[in-house]
């Protein structure tokens, strides 16, 4: 017969397992991006709804709209939102810009999970159509910090920025990552703050086009990250592109942080991490992938099989992280929906998950 106690030992052991449940459903790492150059979207609050519906946990936008805020209240999804780059002079040089920014999308919206502010995406001092905003990221970014400190969400609200991989000079072999010579000195100041702020740092990472661009040297087996198709590389195994390109961005960040920490090849050397106690960890940034996908037609290799496959294969692997990094990677799956006002190339419209009137155009479960 169960006595009193046992009862009690069972109840807290049954508890104990939903709250493990509760933790392992609630910390899926993947994120879709909500892109709104379409002129035929649903509307802010039933893009929230297809978001519930489908488990989708984290959602990342381009614009802190009102009208996506307000639908959010209360939704429990995280939000990882962009200050759009036309708008970074004015917080850089207006700290009351920045504090009027705060209290009308921070302050004015407790109920919303708002975990992320990048500020700007993909500036680079490199690229002739972001160059002329890199002088201001950094000074924005201090900014918009300042005023999220005042309103007391320093603990809750991080400060960043967002590159592409165009920034890097090299990403292979991986453990050779490096900045471009020419942004590096633009993001050494810029990782320093997101270093001191604990912010982590985010990048764009797309196998598809690395993929379109280096057809000779890279299998597209690689590249849509199915099983069997990696590569040894210094010793380490790769089962895939996307982990290659995310420890490329990795080692790029550490050179600039901690130089100390790299052995005399330019690899990152963990054994001088562990002699430093965990001073090497706290100083390198967690890196969160804030746009990854493939597109499911308009291009080269664009089409529904591959994006399928590229995006159930991501979905599978970013709780086991990299080789060089072997913890979750925060990705954001671009995009929600296909966007037929993107500008550029026929492939940038068909990046969607989803048609414009809701429909999946393929299953995923992001559970």
């Amino acid at each position: 017969m169960a006595t009193k106690s046992n009862h009690f030992f069972f109840a807290f052991l049954i508890f104990g397992l939903l709250v493990t449940i509760s933790l392992d459903f609630t910390a899926a790492e993947i994120g879709v991006c909500y892109g709104r150059n379409g002129n035929n979207l649903l509307s802010p609050a039933q893009v929230v709804d297809l978001y519930k519906r489908h488990s989708i946990k984290r959602m990342r936008t381009y614009d802190p709209d009102n009208a996506i805020l307000d639908a959010l209240r209360g939704s429990g999804i995280e939000l990882n939102v962009a200050i759009t780059n036309q708008y970074i002079e004015r917080l850089a040089n207006d700290a009351n810009s920045a504090n009027d920014w705060v209290r009308d999308h921070v302050i004015n919206y407790p109920d919303v999970n708002l975990k992320y502010i990048s500020v700007g995406n993909e500036v680079s001092p490199a690229d002739s159509a972001t160059s002329r905003y890199a002088r201001f990221v950094l000074p924005a970014m201090r900014n918009v910090y300042n005023a999220i400190c005042r309103a007391g969400r320093a603990g809750q609200v991080k400060v960043t920025t967002t590159v592409g991989m165009s920034t890097l000079g090299n990403s292979f072999p991986p453990s050779d990552g490096a900045f471009r010579d020419d942004v590096a000195p633009y993001l050494r100041p810029i990782l320093s703050f997101i270093v001191s702020t604990g912010a982590p740092f985010m990048a764009n990472v797309y196998p598809y086009f690395s993929y379109i661009y280096n057809k000779g040297q890279i299998d597209i087996g690689y590249a849509l990250l199915e099983q069997g198709h990696g590569i040894q590389v210094n010793g380490e195994y790769y089962d895939n592109l996307f982990y290659a390109m995310v420890d490329a961005v990795y080692a790029a960040v550490e050179r600039l942080v901690e130089p100390s920490l790299k052995t005399t090849s330019g690899m990152y050397n963990h054994t001088s991490e562990k002699k430093a106690g965990r001073k090497g960890s706290q100083r390198r940034p967690k890196i969160v992938v804030t746009e990854t996908g493939h597109p499911s037609r308009g291009g080269d290799s664009a089409n529904m099989y591959n994006a399928k496959t590229y995006n159930e294969n991501l979905i599978d692997i970013v709780d086991d992280g990299t080789p060089r990094h072997p913890e979750p990677i925060e990705t954001y799956i671009f995009a929600l929906f296909d966007e037929n006002e993107k500008p550029g190339a026929e492939t940038e419209r068909n990046f969607g998950l989803f048609y414009p009137n809701g429909q999946p155009k393929y299953n995923l479960n992001f559970n």
